[in-house]
């Protein structure tokens, strides 16, 4: 196939290939999982974040290679002005924390998650995640997926979703070795041999989601535990800068206490009030890192995310992230 098979986009087939990546040092760096991403990270343990990311960018269109480590609370949009595909390619969580979960469901190995124009990740992620993502304009997707069975109208792309393609467990392997090839050796290959191999990767998320859609045509809705966390989120991100406490949190969502410990349980294996504490510590330290050229001070960033005790606060930092806020700060 070549470049033309793409629809309607604002590539030039005959024009390279862009591809760009970036070692992840810490959850400040996973805020663009893939370009264009807006997700919120959480450290929800002392493993560290680390990983990386590759992609390929070819006009509107991007293939993302990455690969993860860490446990991690992440929510967001995953592409602005695009829908985006993600097959999970390797999924070893660590012993004794049970499965990662995507809104509410267990994730393994070949699943596919759907993310519709605005589509919002919302994931428990911890041990070792590798993942492929193609990220597009709906329109070019479907245009190209009109050749695939039950792709062609609306409902694939109408909301998020997670799907269990029966080929996936061998399609994943085949996409992450064309990936791999594509931002490895992908600039050094002519422009017609990488969009053959781009139009191949492509093929490949819309084969494993004309097959998700056609085995699992009824989609799973939220569970109740992962609603209860994002309607705590919704809540905590209209109050930015002030603590809340959690007796607030259950007069606000109408809530019982017990049903929201049991809510956070379930859904990140922490308490709230734990959970409140790792969401500020985060936030500090992506406060750290933009505020290197801004002349902003370790005090400052501490008492802004409420902690008062800036002793405790150090040792507390440096327990989770590996080091002090002084040193994230000087960019270590």
């Amino acid at each position: 196939m070549n470049g033309s098979c793409l629809g309607r986009g604002n590539e030039d087939p005959g024009r390279p290939i862009r591809f760009t990546g970036r070692e992840i040092a810490g959850v400040e760096d996973l805020r663009e999982a893939v370009p264009g991403a807006d997700l919120a990270v959480t450290q929800l343990s002392a493993a560290p974040c680390r990983g990386a990311l590759a992609h390929a960018i070819h006009g509107d269109l991007t293939l993302t290679l990455g690969r993860i480590t860490g446990d991690l609370r992440l929510r967001g949009v995953m592409a602005a002005g695009a829908a985006a595909l993600v097959v999970v390619l390797e999924q070893t969580p660590d012993p004794g924390e049970g499965r990662p979960t995507e809104w509410g469901h267990d994730v393994q190995a070949g699943d596919l998650l759907i993310l519709p124009d605005g589509g919002e990740r919302e994931a428990r992620q911890h041990g070792l995640t590798a993942y492929a993502a193609l990220t597009a304009p709906l329109e070019r997707l479907r245009d190209r997926a009109g050749a695939f069975d039950g792709l062609a109208d609306d409902r694939p792309w109408s909301a998020c979703a997670r799907l269990r393609p029966q080929l996936a467990l061998g399609l994943h392997v085949e996409l992450k070795a064309r990936l791999e090839l594509l931002a490895w050796e992908g600039s050094l290959l002519t422009p017609q041999a990488q969009a053959a191999l781009r139009d191949g990767v492509v093929d490949g998320f819309l084969t494993a989601l004309a097959d998700g859609v056609r085995r699992e045509p009824r989609r799973q809705g939220w569970i109740n535990s992962a609603r209860i966390l994002r309607q705590v989120e919704d809540h905590l991100d209209q109050r930015p800068g002030r603590a809340v406490a959690i007796p607030e949190l259950c007069q606000a969502l109408s809530l019982s206490r017990r049903t929201l410990n049991r809510a956070f349980e379930e859904g990140l294996g922490v308490g709230p009030r734990t959970y409140l504490r790792l969401r500020a510590l985060s936030a500090a330290r992506k406060a750290l890192v933009a505020g290197r050229e801004a002349g902003a001070s370790v005090t400052q960033v501490a008492l802004e995310h409420g902690f008062w005790e800036l002793g405790r606060f150090s040792v507390t930092y440096r327990a989770m992230f590996g080091e002090s806020p002084s040193q994230t700060l000087r960019g270590r």
